[in-house]
């Protein structure tokens, strides 16, 4: 089931009994919208009983701040109560960090999968370091899936062995392989924004994973759902809570 508010649109899935679950809050990348890059992907995280909302920054290009407070608002009107699982691509970072540095660690935020992020601007560097300094996440599940935004540049080196010098192809692979190094060296970073965190490679994916790799962002929710018990507080109470959400969304058997 789907409703569409301006642009944004909330999928359900069909069961009933599972809208109580996370809701995952879909942030898209610069000169991009969630329609059609991100349909595949949603279509999975429903097929496995998740609320989704595909959030439309729109064409005003606006500020993660302004997007963050848009974003609230009508969270707050739909009556869209978490836990939520933040879930971002490209330049969508800037923006799902900007929305956990205004929401806070606190129980409502249960995870986070962050898509080619954090080689992108726009985040304030400040609220960035000390989100680092500070595990912002603590113990919450974070996943880090990095694609290869050169992989074009390295097929077209490929096919220019034929007709380039061996010192321009030298060069030319040497840039690469330092482009390439830095962009492992961003991506890793993020890591330090949970002691629970993990990272994943697809060395035969372009930047566009969300689009082109639906099946290994949908893996890497499920990693999260999986672990959405760690680092909250103690208490049977919400260890009962969790167990039962677990169940349900990832259909594991009772203990």
């Amino acid at each position: 089931m789907a409703s569409s508010v301006t642009g944004h649109q909330l999928l359900l899935p069909d069961s009933a009994g599972a809208t109580g679950g996370p809701l995952a809050i879909c942030f898209h990348g610069s000169g991009e919208s969630c329609s059609p890059s991100w349909d595949k992907l949603a279509a999975l995280l429903v097929s496995q009983g998740l609320r989704v909302l595909l959030y439309e920054r729109g064409p005003l290009n606006p500020t993660p701040e302004e997007a963050t407070a848009g974003l609230y608002a009508y969270l707050e009107k739909e009556n869209l109560a978490g836990p939520y699982i933040l879930i971002a691509h490209s330049y969508g970072g800037a923006f799902a960090r900007t929305f956990l540095h205004r929401h806070g660690a606190t129980a409502d935020i249960a995870g986070v999968v962050l898509v080619e992020t954090g080689q992108e601007s726009g985040l304030d560097p400040k609220i960035e370091e000390a989100q680092y300094a500070r595990r912002v996440l603590g113990s919450k599940p974070m996943s880090v899936v990095r694609g290869n935004s050169f992989l074009g540049q390295w097929a077209a080196l490929e096919a220019a062995e034929g007709n380039a010098s061996p010192e321009d192809l030298r060069l030319r692979r040497e840039l690469l392989q330092k482009y390439d190094e830095e962009d492992e060296r961003l991506k890793k970073k993020q890591l330090a924004l949970s002691r629970n965190a993990r990272y994943v490679h697809i060395p035969h994916c372009g930047h566009h994973v969300v689009r082109d790799r639906p099946d290994v962002v949908a893996a890497e929710v499920q990693w999260v759902l999986q672990n959405l018990g760690d680092g909250r507080q103690s208490g049977e109470g919400k260890r009962k809570f969790w167990r039962r959400i677990i169940r349900r969304l990832c259909g594991t058997p009772r203990t």
